[in-house]
């Protein structure tokens, strides 16, 4: 009995051991070194910039700032297909019913992790919403990915 145990976990160790054409390889590749200031100036622009497409009405602008993927979240909307639906709503808004008259971001906590940022920042709001004047300060938190070199947001708390 002994031997059929052993001779069965043999043959489980040789197989387990011989490489498969049909597995895939996974690489991990070291961090690539980069100017954390300069990684920081960057993501701010980012994030100001989605911020300044609600205030000019950009649709495009504002599309350009994320990315474009199922796994993307803004609060409760998941997805680019269905953000995109409403963001297209939020720039044909009646100027009466919705305009930000004025987005600003300050007091930026950013934590870069490789292709990963996670960005806490106030945010500032003048415009009218729902039909009436409003003002209001809030933290808020983005997570941004680094695409084929460029930063766009994946998340917004």
């Amino acid at each position: 009995m002994k031997k059929i145990i052993f001779s069965f976990f043999a043959v489980l160790l040789i197989t387990g051991c011989t490489p498969s054409e049909n597995k895939k390889s996974i690489a991990v590749l070291p961090f690539e070194e980069f100017d954390v200031s300069k990684e920081e100036e960057v993501i701010k622009k980012v994030v100001q910039s989605a911020l300044d497409a609600i205030v000019n009405n950009d649709y495009d602008a504002h599309a350009e700032a994320w990315v474009h993927s199922p796994y993307i979240q803004w609060k409760d909307v998941g997805g680019w297909d269905s953000l995109s639906v409403l963001y297209q709503q939020w720039h044909n808004y009646p100027r009466e019913y919705f305009q930000a008259r004025i987005m600003t971001t300050s007091n930026f906590d950013i934590y870069i992790n490789g292709n990963f940022a996670s960005v806490f920042h106030d945010e500032h709001f003048e415009g009218i919403m729902e039909g009436e004047e409003t003002t209001y300060d809030a933290r808020t938190h983005k997570y941004l990915e680094k695409i084929e070199g460029e930063w766009k947001v994946i998340t917004v708390f």
